[in-house]
C-alpha cells in the first residue's frame, strides 16, 4: 500500500465520521504530493460542498473531471454542487452525464429527479425516482422524493403509499409523518392526518410545518378553536410562516372573527406583497364583511400576480354577482375568460361510448361539495332524493370535507356514492367516464368546492348546471342550464353559453321538518314595525341600505333586524351602522342577531313583519325561509339572475304585487304593506300553506319535470350527439 493511498484512506475515514477538518487536511496532504490525484480532488470538492463552499467545490470537482471525465461519481458530485447554487439546467446536465456513464447510479437518479421536481417536470422526476427504487427498494431519500413528486401531481393516494413505505423503514422521521399527514389531509382524511401531525410533533415539538398544517386538519373537522391555537403555536415558533397566518385567518373566518382574520392576511401582505394566497384570503374575509368592492380588488390583485390562479378567478366571478355595477355582459365575459384560461378543450360528443337507446334507464351524476347541512342542499336535495329509481340511477360525487346527518341521507339514497375529496380534476373526469354517466349535473357554479375543471373535460355526453349556486358557467362543455321564465327571460339568454331549459320554478325547497310554528304578526303586539334581512353581509349593499333608510323614515318607530353569521361582532356592527348612516338611515334603529341553529334561525322570523330583499343579489333560500315562516318580502327586479330569484319565487306563489320594477316602487311597496297590518296578518297566516301547496315544495312533481327535461336532452343526444 502506497503512503499516498494510506493518507487518502485515513482522510476518507475522517470524512465519513464527520471529522471534516481532519479529512480536509488529509486530502490536501495527498494533493501536495500528487496535485492531479483525481480522488483527492473529488473528495475535497465534496467536502467543500458540505461546508457550503460551493464555488470551491465546482473548481475542485471540475479538476477531477479534467483528470478523468469517465467517472460517473465525479459528474454526480458536480451536479450536486451546481444544484446547491441554483444552477439547475447545468446540474441536470451533469447528472445526465453521470447516468450516461452508469445508468444505475443511485445518487444521480435521485438528484436528477429532485432537479426535475424543482423545474416542475414531475412525470420525469417520478420516472427517475422509480428507476432508483427498482434498484434499491429501501432507498429512503428516493421514497421521500417520490412522495413529494406524486403530491405535486395531485396523486395523493400514491403519495400516501410512498410515505408509508418510508415510515416502515424509518418510523421516527418527523417530517415524513408531516408529509404523510399532508397527503391524508388532501384526501379528506382529516382525523388520520391529525394523528400523523401529532406524531411528528411528538418527535419534533418545534416542527413549524406540522403545527401549521395541523390547524388545517382541525379546521376541516370543525374544531376551529383548536385550529386557531395550532396556527398560533406555529407563528410563535416562526412569525414569518405565511401558511400559518393564512390558516389562522381561515379558522378565524369560520368563527366569524372577521377583523382578526383580516389582520392575519394583511400581516402576510406586509411581509410579502405578492403572496397570492393572502390576497385571496383577504378577499374572502372582506366579502364576508359585506365589503364586496374591496374583495373584488383583492381577487384582481391576486390575478395580476398569478393569472392562472383558478381560485382567485372563481372567487372574483362569485363576488361580482354581489356588486351593483356588474352587468350581465360583464359577468358573462368573466366566465368566458375563466373558460379560456382554465377549461380544457372538451371532448367531442361522439367520443362517448354511452348506449344511445332513447328509452333506457339513465345514469345521472350529481357533483357538489354541499351534500351536507347547507342552504344549497335545501334546493337541490328535493331533486336528488326524489328520482324515479325505475328509470334513473343516481350517482353522487361528493366533495364534503366533514360529513353530517344530511350527507348520510344523500349517501343512503344514491345508487353509487363517491367521495371526490383529494381527487384531481383529471382523475374525477376519468372516473365519471368510467362510471358511464349519461347526464352530469353541476350543483355548485363558481362557489367554493366547485369542480368545473372536471366538467370542462366533458366526461359525460350531456352536462347541466342547476340549483345549488346556478348562474351559468360560460363553459364550452356545459350544455344546459335550468331556469324559469322569470330568472332568465328570452332577451337575457345571449349571456349564457348553455341552452336555457325552463322548469316550473327556478328552485325547489326543502323546509326544516318539523319547523317552528308561524306566530302572530309582531307589529300587532308591540305597535312598531320590524323589517328584516337575514342574508349574508355581501348582499347588504349601500344601495339597498339607502332604500331601507327611506322606507324606515316613512314608518315612525320602525327598525330593521339583520341576522347572519358574523353580524354580532362589534366592529362589523360599527361598519354597518356607519354605512346605514351614510345612506341617510338612523343607525340606532338597527338590530343585530348572529348565527344560530337552523331552528332558531327560522324562529327569528317571528320577530319580522316584512322582509326587505337586498339587491343586486337577493335572497334564495333565505327568501323561502321567510315565506315558510309567514313573512312576505318586497323585492326589486333587476337585470341579472341574483336580482330576479325573489321575483321568480313570488311569481310562482301568485304574489307578483310584492315585486318592484324600480327603486321608487320598492320603497312605495314596503311602505304600503306595513301600513296595512291587518292584510299582512292575514297573509302571514296563509303563506306557509301557499308555499307548501306550490310546485316549489311538491318535490315529486318538480322532479318529474326535471326528469322530463333529462329525457328530452337524452333523446336529442341519441339522435344527433353521436
Amino acid at each position: 500500500m502506497s503512503a499516498t493511498y494510506a493518507v487518502l484512506t485515513e482522510a476518507l475515514a475522517h470524512h465519513q465520521a464527520g471529522r471534516l477538518p481532519e479529512a480536509e487536511a488529509g486530502y490536501r496532504r495527498v494533493l501536495g504530493a500528487e496535485p492531479a490525484n483525481m480522488d483527492a480532488l473529488h473528495l475535497l470538492g465534496a467536502l467543500a460542498h458540505q461546508a457550503g463552499r460551493h464555488e470551491t467545490a465546482l473548481d475542485l470537482i471540475g479538476q477531477a473531471i479534467g483528470v478523468n471525465p469517465a467517472v460517473a461519481d465525479f459528474h454526480a458530485s458536480l451536479g450536486t454542487a451546481l444544484k446547491a447554487l441554483g444552477r439547475l439546467p447545468e446540474a441536470a446536465a451533469s447528472y445526465e452525464r453521470a447516468l450516461a456513464l452508469d445508468a444505475g447510479h443511485l445518487d444521480a437518479l435521485n438528484n436528477l429527479g429532485a432537479v426535475r421536481t424543482a423545474q416542475g417536470r414531475l412525470l420525469e422526476a417520478e420516472a427517475l425516482f422509480r428507476r432508483a427504487l427498482a434498484r434499491k427498494p429501501d432507498f429512503a431519500e428516493a421514497l421521500n422524493n417520490l412522495g413529494n413528486a406524486l403530491m405535486g401531481q395531485g396523486r395523493l393516494d400514491e403519495a400516501e403509499a410512498s410515505f408509508r413505505g418510508l415510515l416502515a423503514l424509518a418510523p421516527h422521521l418527523p417530517q415524513v409523518h408531516a408529509r404523510l399527514a399532508n397527503a391524508l389531509q388532501g384526501l379528506g382524511r382529516a382525523a388520520e392526518a391529525e394523528r400523523h401531525y401529532r406524531k411528528a410533533l411528538e418527535l419534533q415539538p418545534d416542527l413549524v410545518e406540522a403545527h401549521c398544517n395541523l390547524a388545517s386538519a382541525l379546521a376541516a373537522q370543525g374544531r376551529l378553536d383548536e385550529a386557531v391555537a395550532s396556527a398560533r403555536r406555529a407563528l410563535a415558533l416562526d412569525p414569518r410562516v405565511h401558511e400559518a397566518n393564512l390558516n389562522l385567518a381561515n379558522a378565524l373566518l369560520g368563527l366569524s372573527r372577521l377583523d382578526e382574520a383580516a389582520w392575519c392576511c394583511q400581516r402576510v401582505l406586509e411581509l410579502t406583497p405578492d403572496a397570492v394566497g393572502a390576497h385571496v384570503s383577504l378577499g374572502n374575509v372582506l366579502s364576508a364583511q359585506g365589503r364586496v368592492e374591496e374583495a373584488i380588488v383583492c381577487y384582481r390583485r391576486a390575478l395580476e400576480r398569478d393569472p392562472a390562479c383558478a381560485e382567485a378567478h372563481s372567487n372574483l366571478i362569485f363576488a361580482l354577482e354581489f356588486h351593483p355595477a356588474t352587468t350581465s355582459a360583464e359577468a358573462f365575459a368573466e366566465r368566458r375568460r375563466w373558460n379560456a384560461l382554465h377549461g380544457r378543450p372538451p371532448m367531442a360528443s361522439g367520443s362517448h361510448a354511452n348506449d344511445p337507446t332513447p328509452a333506457r334507464r339513465l345514469r345521472v351524476g350529481y357533483v357538489s361539495a354541499d351534500f351536507r347541512e347547507n342552504s344549497a342542499a335545501m334546493v337541490f336535495g328535493p331533486v336528488v332524493l326524489s328520482h324515479d329509481r325505475e328509470r334513473f340511477d343516481v350517482v353522487c360525487y361528493s366533495g364534503v370535507l366533514a360529513p353530517d346527518h344530511v350527507t348520510a341521507r344523500f349517501e343512503a339514497a344514491a345508487t353509487l356514492w363517491r367521495s371526490t375529496v383529494g381527487v384531481t380534476d383529471e382523475a374525477l373526469a376519468r372516473t365519471i367516464r368510467e362510471d358511464a354517466i349519461d347526464i352530469l349535473v353541476d350543483l355548485s357554479g363558481y362557489s367554493s368546492g366547485h369542480r368545473l375543471k372536471a366538467f370542462a373535460m366533458k366526461p359525460a355526453p350531456i352536462q347541466v348546471t342547476a340549483w345549488g349556486h346556478a348562474m351559468g358557467t360560460g363553459l364550452d362543455a356545459m350544455d344546459y342550464f335550468f331556469a324559469d321564465h322569470v330568472t332568465v327571460p328570452p332577451e337575457a339568454r345571449r349571456y349564457f353559453s348553455e341552452d336555457v331549459i325552463e322548469l316550473p320554478a327556478f328552485v325547489p325547497y326543502s323546509p326544516l321538518e318539523p319547523s317552528p310554528e308561524v306566530g302572530p304578526l309582531p307589529a300587532l303586539g308591540h305597535g312598531a314595525v320590524t323589517f328584516g334581512c337575514f342574508n349574508r353581509l355581501s348582499k347588504v349593499t349601500p344601495e339597498a341600505m339607502r332604500l331601507w333608510a327611506r322606507v324606515m323614515a316613512a314608518i315612525p318607530g320602525s327598525r330593521v333586524l339583520l341576522k347572519v353569521y358574523g353580524v354580532d361582532h362589534p366592529l362589523v356592527q360599527d361598519h354597518l351602522r356607519a354605512t346605514f348612516a351614510a345612506e341617510g338611515g338612523d343607525a340606532r334603529r338597527m338590530v343585530f342577531l348572529g348565527g344560530s341553529s337552523r331552528w332558531d334561525h327560522l324562529a327569528a322570523y317571528g320577530r319580522v313583519d316584512l322582509v326587505l330583499d337586498p339587491f343586486p343579489h337577493g335572497g334564495g333560500v333565505t327568501a323561502l325561509d321567510g315565506l315558510w315562516m309567514g313573512v312576505p318580502m318586497v323585492t326589486l327586479l333587476g337585470e341579472r339572475i341574483p336580482s330576479r330569484m325573489g321575483a321568480s319565487i313570488l311569481t310562482t306563489l301568485g304574489l307578483r304585487e310584492f315585486i318592484a320594477s324600480t327603486p321608487e316602487e320598492y320603497v312605495a311597496l314596503a311602505i304600503h304593506y306595513v301600513r296595512d297590518l291587518s292584510r299582512l296578518a292575514v297573509l302571514r297566516a296563509e303563506l306557509r300553506q301557499r308555499l307548501a301547496g306550490s310546485v316549489i315544495c311538491d318535490h315529486r312533481a318538480y322532479c318529474r319535470a326535471v326528469e322530463g327535461a333529462y329525457r328530452t336532452m337524452w333523446v336529442r343526444w341519441c339522435g344527433t350527439g353521436r
